[in-house]
């Protein structure tokens, strides 16, 4: 399958650089319009709740207006936390209200969540999230069938529920999963989802990752699922010049919003060979070498040449990246997306097509 590319919106906001929240959305949709222009192929929106710089609580609503603003582009999540938008059957009308605006052009993405206050501040109990993420995915599966249906699970239930209006095509739309763990991609597999891996996954240990889902959906005899990637791609004049340009927005988003110590990351230790927590304060957190491990960076010469390099080891349906950080101007986000459109993305196509 052809690799599409896309950008990823959180509508976050840089407090210390005097941003206004309003003006982090409009300017989203003038970013998303501008990756319409320049031919990316989608616009994936995400999800966090009660965050100071305004990360988007409501992907879903987001969507809507993203079709809009790019109406070449594919819209989705990336990703939404099902358990926090009510009762699954609301959730499914409001996708397939999306999709039907779009003219059929919804992904839709989706996770259970691993922030507690998160749930707390919604009255949930975080302990019952996994539950209620499939039984989720069962009531999604079902009103996707265009018919009548119940449903009887331990968190919801439905009595003669019919998702009006359907998908526009029939059958359920692209559903794409966020698992890390091998009991995750298991679901994602039951589910006959597709992955989609969050940008923190050194590039070594996504090839044994994406095996692992690979060899599961053998397992289940699946058939072959597709994979989505999402990364950091950094424009600069060189590796060191491409984090200097982004350091204020990588920073709030890898030391306060993903900060490690929230996230759980760990690393091993080349000392001792010990996995062990990673900190904030690791020398090596967020070091140029953390990153080249990770995203791709520098020169979209050098960009290009990371991509043809990784991006074949992984059968790819999507690589989604950051298209705009935290207190990057709109201006400098419109240069990067046509940078990366008119210097990187030729020769990685062409090079992944042949």
């Amino acid at each position: 399958m052809a690799l599409q590319f896309g950008v990823s919106l959180s509508f976050q906001v840089h407090r210390g650089h005097g941003e206004a929240r309003d003006t982090a959305y409009r300017e989203a949709l003038e970013l998303a319009s501008e990756a319409d222009r320049l031919g990316f192929e989608s616009i994936w929106a995400s999800e966090h709740h009660g965050e100071d710089d305004g990360y988007c609580p409501s992907p879903v609503v987001a969507c809507a207006a993203l079709a809009v603003a790019a109406p070449r582009c594919r819209v989705g999540q990336a990703v939404a936390l099902a358990p926090l938008h009510g009762h699954p059957l609301r959730l499914a009308e409001d996708l397939s209200v999306v999709d039907n605006l779009s003219g059929g052009r919804i992904e839709i993405g989706l996770g259970q969540g691993y922030r507690p206050a998160e749930f707390e501040s919604f009255g949930w109990n975080y302990k019952t999230r996994t539950r209620a993420f499939e039984e989720s995915l069962d009531i999604l599966g079902l009103a996707w069938r265009g018919q009548r249906f119940d449903y009887r699970g331990r968190i919801y239930q439905v009595t003669g529920g019919l998702l009006r209006p359907p998908p526009l095509k029939p059958g359920p739309p692209p559903l794409w999963i966020g698992a890390a763990a091998p009991k995750a991609r298991a679901r994602t597999v039951r589910y006959r989802a597709g992955l989609i891996v969050a940008p923190l996954i050194e590039l070594q240990h996504l090839s044994r990752q994406i095996k692992s889902f690979d060899d599961e959906a053998a397992r289940q005899d699946a058939g072959p699922l597709p994979h989505a990637l999402m990364r950091e791609v950094l424009v600069g004049d060189s590796p060191a010049d491409a984090i200097e340009r982004h350091r204020a927005g990588l920073d709030h988003v890898y030391r306060v919003q993903y900060a490690p110590e929230r996230t759980g990351q760990t690393y091993v230790d080349p000392a001792t060979g010990e996995k062990k927590p990673m900190t904030n304060d690791n020398p090596y957190y967020l070091s140029e070498a953390f990153m080249q491990e990770r995203w791709f960076l520098g020169t979209p010469a050098d960009i290009a040449a990371k991509m043809i390099d990784w991006l074949p080891r992984f059968d790819l349906k999507h690589l989604i990246f950051q298209g705009r950080q935290p207190g990057t101007s709109l201006r400098q986000a419109v240069d990067s997306l046509e940078a990366l459109a008119k210097g990187a993305l030729p020769a990685v196509r062409k090079k992944l097509a042949a």
